[in-house]
């Protein structure tokens, strides 16, 4: 409605429908009814459940649908100087924009300090320091609400999270945007983490309008084009992928995440003898890290399987703190050997464990495929799927899958679930 501006008055008729200056103002039933919550309580904290019965009357309320509620919310109440703040664990709260945290302020050198910090965990990558990461990641947004780069460290933490099974998709997904709506979209890596999220949860049509803004406008950052490599795995362009992540390897030439994707993307695209040598030199600048470790035992047993290597499996889980993605890489090492009883072993051991979540038990499908039990592997894979677990989207493009998934009728339906293929 031309015209409006901060001082125009949001109100509501007597069906509850959202007025400026006497004039309705347009929304979908469902972001009018959230508004309307929002309105009545206005300053106050409105949770899920109090909208679930408010806009979906009983419906079930997924928290994605809740999510693009309250962002179109926010666009229709920009203008009016009215914003809808995010408490994380709690629900929304509507308040003049004078009353939130400031934008642009400065965060203290401590939080920068603590920021820093918690980049340099998360380029390991591991299950451990992406929980430690998201914990004090969320501290820290909440200490400095106004720290825009410190809500992209944590969504981008999200979004790991999310690849590694740690987290249900749908929540995470919805925690990483919320985040990301308060922050300024000239933010570096705003555009890479929200694309990164949106990949989660295999919305690739709007993660590649978030990448194209990325090479567009951060095209020296390496993160944010590593998650844009990322992407064009996701959606089967591993030869774009592998020229991107070279370019991002020039970038950050010692960063080992950027090495062990680029060796994926180059066994995706067929060039299995060349991601090896690619983890040979990446094992020389980071000697005895277990995740590189465990990746390289992973792509030597596809690329080129050999006995010695069940010894080296061996090694490596011979341990009482062994993580569970090391016993996977085992379970593949031994499939791929044919040492059907020590693959199954391991195998039936983790989807017996109650802490497995049916993302991380989608990880053994290469090693079931490996050993010839393709109906058993894509059982896996659809409890993921109807999970909707994010990390699904990487484990479907596996190059261990790439000979029988798109010609097994159960495969066919999976790539069509995720992906729209076939």
């Amino acid at each position: 409605m031309p015209g409006r501006n901060a001082s125009a008055p949001l109100t509501l008729d007597q069906r509850g429908y959202p007025l400026v200056d006497g004039q309705p103002l347009k929304l979908p039933p469902k972001e009018r009814a959230v508004l309307g919550l929002l309105l009545r309580r206005r300053g106050q904290v409105v949770s899920k459940d109090e909208f679930a019965a408010a806009g979906w009357q009983g419906q079930e309320m997924s928290d994605e649908s809740l999510a693009r509620c309250v962002s179109q919310v926010r666009r229709a109440l920009r203008p009016l100087g009215l914003q809808v703040e995010t408490l994380y664990g709690l629900g929304y709260r509507l308040h003049d924009e004078a009353e939130a945290a400031p934008r642009g302020v400065e965060p203290s050198p401590a939080s920068r300090g603590e920021l820093q910090h918690l980049r340099q965990q998360l380029q390991q990558r591991t299950p451990a320091a992406v929980g430690l990461v998201m914990e004090r990641a969320r501290r820290l947004v909440a200490a400095e609400p106004a720290y825009g780069a410190a809500r992209v460290v944590l969504a981008d933490a999200l979004a790991v999270a999310v690849n590694w099974g740690q987290l249900p998709t749908a929540e995470a997904v919805q925690e990483g945007l919320e985040a990301l709506a308060e922050v300024s979209p000239d933010e570096p890596g705003v555009d890479a983490a929200r694309g990164a999220l949106l990949d989660m949860a295999w919305r690739f049509d709007a993660a590649a309008e978030c990448f194209q803004r990325v090479q567009a406008m951060d095209g020296d950052n390496a993160e944010a084009l590593l998650a844009c490599s990322r992407h064009l795995l996701f959606t089967n362009q591993a030869g774009r992928a592998v020229q991107l992540l070279r370019r991002v390897r020039e970038l950050a030439p010692h960063a080992l995440h950027v090495r062990m994707n680029l060796a994926r993307a180059l066994v995706q695209s067929g060039q299995g003898e060349a991601a090896v040598e690619e983890l040979r030199l990446a094992g020389e600048d980071h000697p005895g890290q277990l995740v590189l470790l465990a990746f390289t035992l992973a792509m030597q047993a596809m690329v080129a399987p050999r006995d010695e290597l069940a010894a080296a499996a061996t090694r490596l889980t011979d341990g009482l703190d062994t993580p569970p993605f090391v016993w996977t890489v085992a379970s593949f090492v031994y499939a791929r050997l044919g040492r059907r009883e020590a693959a199954l072993d391991i195998i039936d051991t983790a989807l017996l464990c109650s802490a497995t979540t049916a993302g991380e038990a989608s990880l053994h499908a290469a090693s079931l495929a490996a050993l010839g039990e393709y109906d058993r592997a894509a059982t896996l894979l659809e409890r993921a799927a109807a999970e909707r677990a994010g990390m699904l989207a990487l484990v479907l493009r596996d190059p261990a899958h790439a000979d029988w998934l798109p010609h097994h009728p159960r495969g066919r339906a999976l790539l069509r679930t995720v992906f729209g293929e076939g």
